[in-house]
């Protein structure tokens, strides 16, 4: 399929080698550099950045974080140091993270005003984000999921405060939770967030009765998937959720993008998700009429491999290159989804 130019139709991806310089070494963690190799081969391999225009975000003032976290948690991660520490067992801080959190700053200044000429904006960043709350640990987690700064909030709230109107989709395997924390009480930002079963998997967050309060209830909306859902599930919980931004009718769309659920990336997560799966979304996203973000955010494997090229491929309006044959989930599955489901349109019609 011809994609045309990356010019002529503002397709931009943003990424930069800084991003790398967040490592763990000497410890082995899943969290590491070896990520954006992943991602970037994946592209590589099923032609899909001769589609796009590469930038390379300068650097940038982290204390705009400040936008979305307290002082108190952006001064603390901003300290130097001068070896790996670790915020809690999950999450760890090195000397080359302030050049990291500088390189995503430079990202998030880019958004506001690039996004008039730019239709689709894919970043590849790190460290990951969506679990970072207003201090840090979000809504009760026992940790910060390998998360430092929540780059997909601040882009969110950035383009909120230059007059647009925001919507944000997260299908990451885990839930979203410092993202949803963070526009907790707001009802102007639409919150979608598609992941595995909250008892099954942590943060241990993201119930549908988990809504929001204030002006925010029923602006936060999360989708369960049983362990074990496949394709269909997923079709089917994306297709709620993209019925509920419609309804919003956003200007720009902010996604999360995780490919950990994909099937076998990982020995964290219980989903059976494929390549089709990832590549209808994109596509359906394409279809909405809004500016896309995309900020990739989990993905270990496979899933960074196969997964992301899909997706993006998708975004671009193109099938898949990759073609896995789609996942069915069980009986049993189905109506355990089904459950949690109801309880959404529970949420949604005020008797929840």
């Amino acid at each position: 399929m011809k994609l045309g130019s990356p010019m002529e139709k503002g397709r931009i991806l943003i990424y930069s080698n800084d991003f790398k310089k967040h490592d763990p070494q000497p410890f082995s963690h899943p969290e590491n550099p070896g990520r954006l190799d992943k991602m970037m081969k994946g592209l590589r391999e099923y032609s899909i950045l001769q589609h796009l225009k590469l930038l390379k975000p300068s650097h940038g003032d982290p204390r705009m974080f400040q936008e979305v976290h307290s002082k108190e948690y952006v001064d603390y991660i901003l300290a130097a140091r001068k070896k790996v520490e670790w915020i809690d067992m999950d999450t760890y801080i090195s000397p080359g993270t302030s050049d990291a959190l500088k390189a995503l700053s430079g990202t998030a200044h880019m958004i506001p005003e690039g996004i008039m000429r730019w239709d689709q904006i894919i970043i590849l960043p790190r460290p990951p984000g969506h679990h970072a709350g207003v201090n840090g640990r979000a809504l009760g987690a026992p940790t910060q999921g390998f998360c430092i700064f929540n780059l997909s909030a601040l882009i969110a709230q950035l383009l909120s405060k230059k007059g647009y109107k925001v919507g944000m989709l997260d299908f990451d395997a885990h839930h979203g939770n410092g993202t949803q924390e963070i526009f907790y009480g707001r009802g102007d930002i639409l919150h979608v967030d598609i992941h595995q079963d909250s008892s099954t998997i942590y943060p241990g967050t993201g119930f549908p009765c988990q809504s929001g309060v204030g002006e925010g209830k029923r602006t936060k909306i999360n989708i369960n998937l049983p362990p074990g859902s496949g394709d269909d599930i997923f079709i089917n919980a994306s297709e709620r959720a993209l019925d509920l931004i419609r309804a919003h009718d956003p200007d720009v769309l902010v996604v999360d993008a995780g490919f950990d659920g994909y099937i076998n990336d990982n020995d964290m997560v219980s989903l059976m998700i494929t390549s089709s799966s990832f590549n209808i979304l994109g596509r359906k996203l394409m279809g909405l009429g809004a500016k896309v973000v995309v900020i990739v955010e989990g993905g270990y494997g496979d899933g960074l491999l196969k997964g992301l090229p899909s997706f993006i491929f998708g975004l671009l309006g193109g099938e898949d290159p990759v073609n896995d044959s789609p996942n069915v989930s069980s009986e049993i599955v189905w109506k355990e989804y089904l459950a949690r489901l109801k309880e959404v349109e529970e949420v949604l019609s005020g008797k929840l």
